[in-house]
């Protein structure tokens, strides 16, 4: 059985809360998603399953599950993952379950609800405490209506949908989607989508709304208002209490309990002069509004709305309004193929639920109950690069610092930029002349998020990496063009997200977005990057990539890597076809000069270490899908070049061949490859050869959080390392770290 821990939480019970999480199998161990089971105390209850990844012999390779657990107050907890062998002497205990009618398109939520997907959201059986309490929203469904700022005035969207379809199915957790159209009145058309999640015997919903620019000019929000109007019937049902709530540290309340409208608003004022000290991407706080009349209530509660700012939700006697973009001073412009999802809970509840109630599920949706797996789990699933390491050999400072580099992100506030960080040095640069270089999740930073997650069992880490991955696939790729070498690509970093932006081989990850797939079972990480993979296909096609020497080693090393990667997440031969083409071109470049040598000036060749240290990465990852001894003599060649030709009198590597470049690089990227090079040859000098570099980037290391706050353009930047710090150097550092020290190198 797999343990499935939770760390104490909340001060109150919670009596089967929804929950979800992923875990791994080692090769072979795990052939059939069917007949697993929770257990906690002495029951056991069904889990819902979804295969996310097989391993190449069609065993289970990532299994995502969602449960239900019993959580007590000021408690930790623990359930275990067991199969039907494992759980048969344990007491099967009756639950109810969400039930499909797929002819008459209507999802039963165990007693609470009935869903008429043709109509909308009707509560024909929502009982609480024995009592009816009737409907809550209209029959047609609500569409959030969006109003577009242009030089010639105001342009309003109409929606059309296309209809409701189940894109997941299960006992416990149903997902709908509905693709929509937006037109406006002189026919331009953008896209969006809108999903319900519904989850087995509670009283709410997740809506995810997700708007799309499906235009060649950029979007300038006016306005984004999702109205959720009340039934007539309500009207004259006597007193109305209208409330919204905002916390940070306590919730505060406006309320009326005559109907009058309230409404809360997260801006940049709010943003600039809030003290807050929580790691954000966990928790900032919540913000909700609240409408309950004679025995019904809604309360809408927005996703992160401060970190998504701007954001309003405001209620009254004719309903709840929900600004995903408020009309105000705080300009949304969405650039050309850009995307951004943003989620609401409705929550229907009677109409005499205290407040605070309210306000505690409320604060739950924003930090839901997470379990964590044993690290072990993971290391001996082999899913993850071999990052672990044996508590014996752990050195307290070197733990230190690979959390301070990871929690010392600057954290960026904004609807399209929270999940994402300016990069200081690019920045100082003025590549983005007097604005901020956006990173656009350079380097995979998810990935090494996730991997420290794993390492560790720290929620935090997690989160920041579905906070960065959620910006990732709406923001950082690019959703809609007429250029096919743009289409599906991933932006290099530059202003704006996409301002004056290129996409190229040497700035797209998808590791990153396939962890996300396996950890959420949400299908847009695996569609994302499917379509990064798809534009590298197309860049690799074009004329530059068909001359040896006319590009550098880290455009088809960045290439080969995300190839290598789908391969091994897909099996579809298409991406390990063109992997071997990669590994031809590197061969005829080194034939051609000797080393893969980079194009500098007009009539310079030289070495560019952490770029030929991003080819030999690469190979290596193709190496073990692909064992071939012609590929590993070229990875130990390209190490051997490095230590004899590019390294410093002080133990450093420099930055590149030329008498103007010829300083220390220092750069993290060098000791993956030198790890490479000793595991292929058992050799001890490429190990030697990093300790420099290793103990240089390790110095000085300390947590640094909560930085100076500024506001500029649409965002609010709490200063802080980039993100790119600690996604290029987590890797290296962990499994240089892991191999000098289980070799004695470092203490």
């Amino acid at each position: 059985m797999i343990q499935l821990h939770f760390n104490k939480l909340y001060s109150t019970k919670r009596r089967l809360e929804p929950c979800q999480t992923a875990v791994p199998f080692k090769k072979g161990e795990c052939r059939d998603s069917e007949g697993f089971w929770l257990i906690q105390g002495k029951e056991k209850r069904q889990v819902q399953t979804m295969v996310t990844s097989r391993w190449e012999d069609g065993s289970i390779r990532w299994l995502c599950i969602w449960f239900q657990a019993d959580l007590g107050g000021n408690q930790a907890a623990d359930c275990y993952l067991a199969t039907s062998q494992e759980s048969a002497s344990y007491f099967e205990e009756k639950t109810e379950h969400l039930e499909a009618d797929e002819e008459k398109k209507q999802i039963k939520v165990s007693g609470e609800f009935v869903v008429n997907l043709g109509e909308g959201i009707r509560e024909d059986q929502m009982i609480k405490g024995g009592t009816f309490c009737g409907r809550s929203l209209p029959c047609e469904f609500p569409w959030p209506k969006l109003l577009e700022r242009t030089a010639a005035g105001i342009r309003t969207y109409q929606t059309r949908p296309e209809g409701w379809k189940r894109i997941q199915k299960g006992p416990l957790v149903t997902v709908v989607e509905n693709q929509l159209t937006l037109l406006a009145e002189d026919g331009k058309s953008l896209k969006a989508e809108m999903k319900l999640r519904f989850f087995a015997g509670k009283p709410w919903v997740e809506a995810e709304y997700r708007l799309v620019n499906a235009s060649l000019e950029p979007l300038d929000i006016q306005s984004l208002t999702w109205a959720l109007p009340c039934g007539k019937e309500q009207l004259s049902q006597g007193k109305i209490r209208t409330m919204t709530g905002i916390s940070n540290y306590r919730t505060q309340f406006q309320e009326s309990s005559e109907g009058e409208r309230v409404r809360v608003l997260a801006d940049a004022d709010l943003l600039m002069n809030t003290a807050n000290e929580h790691f954000a991407e966990v928790f900032f706080g919540t913000m909700f509004c609240s409408r309950s009349a004679g025995e019904t209530g809604l309360t809408a509660t927005i996703w992160q709305a401060q970190q998504n700012f701007p954001k309003a939700a405001a209620a009254s006697g004719e309903g709840l309004e929900i600004d995903l973009v408020p009309e105000g001073k705080d300009k949304v412009v969405m650039q050309p193929g850009m995307a951004r999802t943003q989620r609401v809970l409705l929550h229907f509840h009677g109409g005499s639920v205290p407040k605070e109630e309210l306000a505690e599920r409320s604060t739950i949706y924003q930090m839901p109950d997470k379990c964590v797996i044993d690290p072990e789990i993971y290391r001996k699933a082999g899913v993850f690069e071999d990052v672990f390491l044996d508590a014996d050999k752990k050195i307290p400072r070197c733990e230190r610092v690979l959390r301070a580099r990871a929690d010392s992100h600057s954290r960026c506030y904004g609807m399209l930029n929270w999940g994402d960080s300016p990069d200081p040095g690019y920045t100082r640069q003025r590549r983005g002349g007097d604005e901020p270089v956006w990173t656009n999740n350079e380097y995979d930073y998810p990935h090494a998020c996730f991997l420290l997650y794993a390492r560790t069992g720290a929620r935090r880490f997690l989160d920041y990496g579905l906070v960065a991955a959620d910006h990732w696939m709406d923001v950082d790729v690019c959703h809609y063009s007429d250029d096919p070498l743009l289409f599906e690509g991933q932006w290099e970093h530059t202003r704006r997200h996409t301002a004056d932006g290129v996409i190229v081989c040497s700035h797209q990850w998808v590791e990153g977005l396939l962890d996300t797939w396996h950890f959420t079972g949400n299908h847009r990480a695996l569609e994302t990057a499917l379509g990064i993979g798809r534009n590298v296909l197309r860049l690799l096609e074009t004329p530059m990539f068909h001359q040896k020497g006319g590009i550098n080693a880290r455009e088809t090393g960045w290439a080969l890597r995300t190839l290598s990667a789908l391969y091994k997440e897909t099996n579809d031969p298409k991406w390990l076809e063109k992997c071997q083409w990669i590994v031809g071109h590197f061969t005829e470049w080194k034939e051609e000069y000797g080393q893969w040598l980079s194009p500098y000036l007009d009539n310079t060749f030289i070495h560019v270490v952490f770029m030929i240290s991003i080819a030999a990465g690469s190979l290596m990852r193709y190496y073990r899908i692909r064992p071939d001894e012609h590929v590993r003599q070229m990875i130990v060649d390209a190490v051997e070049d490095m230590v004899d030709n590019c390294m410093l009198e002080d133990g450093t590597f420099y930055y590149k061949e030329l008498p103007s470049l010829a300083r220390s690089g220092n750069n993290p990227l060098i000791m993956e490859a030198l790890v490479y090079a000793w595991e292929l040859t058992g050799d001890r000098k490429y190990l030697e050869a990093g300790k420099v570099t290793f103990e240089n980037t390790i110095e000085g290391n300390k947590l640094s959080v909560g930085g100076t706050k500024t506001h500029v353009n649409d965002a609010v930047i709490q200063a802080g390392d980039g993100t790119k710090t600690f996604a290029q150097s987590f890797l290296p550092l962990a499994i240089y770290y892991k191999a000098a020290a289980e070799a004695g190198i470092i203490k």
